[in-house]
């Protein structure tokens, strides 16, 4: 499965807020069984999380930026910016997307949001650059 946009967005539209506004974002991904031969094929070098995205019963990337919709159309499509992670797992669907009214508001809780994700759910691999 991919990301199909708008409508993937709007179960976690809350009021005052549209896709457009800053925001960080949760994507729940498809690991592939043999990832690390993936990751071998598709790169150089093995970073470390790849051994914990293969041991985790699930994988979520959280990503903060600007402009929700036009950073997970990016995602998507991979005509900008291709996360490596993104790379070799699939987009499965948005987890979930925390508004703010600034892109600095959604730069400052990325990785704090990220952690809290990763204490509540144990049995994830949350990926935050």
């Amino acid at each position: 499965m991919s990301l199909t946009l708008p409508a993937d967005i709007e179960p976690h539209l809350i009021d005052g807020h549209d896709w457009n506004d800053p925001g960080v974002y949760c994507l729940s991904l498809t690991v592939p069984s043999d990832v690390r031969e993936r990751w071998e094929s598709e790169f150089e070098q093995t970073p470390d999380y790849v051994d914990m995205v293969e041991q985790k019963h699930c994988t979520a990337y959280v990503g903060a930026t600007k402009n929700v919709m036009a950073r997970l159309e990016d995602h998507r499509d991979g005509d900008v910016r291709k996360v490596a992670l993104l790379r070799v797992c699939e987009i499965d669907g948005i987890h979930n997307i925390h508004w703010f009214d600034s892109k600095d508001e959604a730069f400052k809780h990325e990785w704090g949001l990220a952690n809290l994700m990763s204490q509540q759910r144990p049995e994830f691999y949350v990926h935050q650059r």
